[in-house]
């Protein structure tokens, strides 16, 4: 049987036409993995590379501190700084080697769809070369003089040509690309070995901080009679309270800022003050949720006297006493400002509740969030670490820079 030329053409333009199309969704794909902007890889790698040096320096200290055998607070403080620097390294490596999994299970999916095309269109071409090979030349002789006329006769003839090397190339093409395809999966797939790899080390190394601060903890502990370390942990307090205002209002400057240049950018007039604000923040003081679940408050919001030193000092927040690795949660959505250390408050993360509302949460070891992060209402943030005073979380509530009772803000218990 004479395969009719109309359908020799459309079979040619469809193997073309999937040719072209699976050469593009490779094309695309590649540059969706590789093909980001550079600038953004840079300033990753320098971010990287800053915390690795900010490890290898407090490394450094502290072998220098135990060299001299000391228990100060300032050897305390920078085992838990190089701490928090490689809490920060593992969640960013953490969050690469998710979007690297995120991007070979699209590559997979693409390798397949590109496999499950070419097996057709073997099958396309296989039935075609069958049918030639069984009828052999004769059918193109016969295709040929059956044409109305000469010029007929040329277009059929130049169309079987055309139709035999064209499918060739085009099923070498789309074999090359499922090659290139799957040389990009074998890419991200090193890539994420050597992402676990480094991420296991670091793992190991934070296991052995950890217990390097349990340790020098201890040594501390005795020293809490010790009238002098009273008054040194006191002066610290002092200092890193006035420090955590400067910060919030350096926050502060910055957000209006930014403002200013977005209602600068789009001409629009400023947004009024706010009814519709103080109606928010009004409808969630007293209905916040507890930034951790069960604990009791050990030191209130105000004053208190120093038993030892019998001095009197303020507390900007509340202290609540849970079991260590008790998890930390966000009381109400914003964005995560700033993850910081101070002495004294150890890890902290400072959240934009917008509207003028912030909170801060302090004595962490584990954090989950990064800066810049958007968070929930009552969505995990991190864990509560072990303090000098014992395993609590400070917490506390600002508005604008009003430091606010947080009790009046959470929700009765």
């Amino acid at each position: 049987m004479i395969l009719p030329y109309r359908l020799m053409r459309r079979k040619l333009l469809y193997i073309s036409a999937w040719a072209l199309l699976v050469s593009c969704v490779a094309s695309s794909l590649a540059s969706m993995s590789f093909g980001q902007d550079k600038r953004k890889l840079n300033t990753k790698k320098q971010e990287l590379n800053r915390l690795r040096g900010n490890i290898k320096l407090y490394e450094r200290k502290i072998a220098e501190s135990n060299k001299k055998e000391t228990t100060s607070l300032g050897a305390l403080d920078l085992l838990e700084r190089q701490n928090l620097k490689a809490r920060q390294m593992i969640k960013k490596i953490s969050d690469d080697m998710a979007k690297n999994s995120n991007l070979i299970d699209g590559v997979e999916g693409k390798i397949s769809e590109a496999s499950t095309k070419l097996d057709d269109l073997r099958g396309e071409y296989a039935r075609f070369a069958r049918a030639f090979y069984e009828q052999g030349r004769m059918h193109d002789l016969e295709l040929i003089l059956t044409a109305s006329s000469v010029n007929e006769m040329l277009v059929r003839y130049e169309y079987l040509k055309r139709f035999s090397d064209q499918t060739k190339v085009d099923l070498n093409s789309i074999s090359s690309e499922k090659a290139k395809l799957s040389d990009l999966r074998e890419q991200l797939h090193q890539q994420m070995a050597k992402q676990q790899s480094y991420l296991g080390r670091k793992r190991s190394e934070e296991k052995m901080l950890a217990s390097r601060i349990v340790e020098h903890r201890r040594l501390i502990g005795r020293l809490r009679k010790d009238k002098k370390v009273y008054a040194q942990q006191l002066r610290r307090s002092q200092n890193a309270a006035a420090e955590l205002e400067r910060l919030i209002r350096n926050l502060i400057a910055a957000e209006s800022g930014r403002k200013r240049e977005e209602r600068n950018a789009t001409r629009r007039p400023p947004a009024s003050p706010s009814a519709i604000f103080s109606r928010t923040l009004s409808t969630l003081k007293g209905h916040l949720p507890w930034p951790v679940v069960g604990g009791r408050v050990v030191a209130k919001f105000g004053e208190h006297e120093n038993p030892v030193l019998k001095t009197v000092t303020l507390n900007y927040g509340i202290d609540i006493s849970v079991p260590e690795n008790t998890q930390v949660r966000s009381v109400a959505d914003g964005q995560v400002s700033r993850i910081f250390w101070l002495p004294s408050y150890g890890n902290l993360i400072i959240i934009n509740n917008y509207n003028g509302l912030r909170t801060v949460y302090s004595h962490l070891s584990d954090i989950f969030v990064k800066e810049g992060d958007k968070v929930k209402a009552d969505e995990p943030i991190g864990t509560v670490g072990e303090s000098l005073s014992g395993s609590i979380l400070h917490f506390e509530v600002w508005v604008n820079t009003n430091k606010q009772d947080p009790e009046t803000w959470l929700s009765k218990r």
